[in-house]
C-alpha cells in the first residue's frame, strides 16, 4: 500500500512537470519570437541552435549584470530567454531580456 502511494506521487510529480513544459512553450511562445527576431538583427543567430525553437524562459528582475536599453526597467521583473547554443561554439547566444507585457526588448546578457 505505501508503495502504491509513493508511485503515485511519483507519477503525478512527472506528469505534473511535464505538461508545464508544454504550457510554458505556449505562453511565452511571442516573447520567444520577439526574442529570436532581436537576436537574428544583431547577426547572433549563427550560435544558437535551431532557428529560435530551442529557448528557455524564466522570470528575472533586472539588476546591473545586463545591458539595458532603458534604464527604467532596471528592478523590473521581465522574461529572460536563453537559446540553446550549438555544439563547440566560442561564444554563446546573448540572453535576452523582454518585458511580457508590451512585449518589447529591453535588454540582454553579451554571450561568455
Amino acid at each position: 500500500m505505501r508503495y502504491t502511494f509513493i508511485g503515485a506521487a511519483i507519477l503525478s510529480a512527472c506528469l505534473i512537470s511535464g505538461c508545464s513544459t508544454e504550457q510554458q512553450s505556449t505562453t511565452y511562445q511571442e516573447s520567444i519570437d520577439t526574442a529570436w527576431l532581436f537576436i537574428e538583427s544583431k547577426g547572433w543567430d549563427q550560435t544558437a541552435k535551431g532557428n529560435g525553437d530551442h529557448a528557455e524562459v524564466t522570470e528575472v528582475v533586472v539588476d546591473e549584470d545586463y545591458v539595458l536599453m532603458d534604464e527604467s526597467f532596471h528592478g523590473e521583473e521581465v522574461l529572460s530567454i536563453r537559446f540553446e547554443d550549438k555544439e563547440n561554439v566560442v561564444v554563446s547566444t546573448p540572453v535576452v531580456l523582454v518585458e511580457p507585457k508590451a512585449n518589447e526588448v529591453v535588454g540582454y546578457v553579451p554571450g561568455e
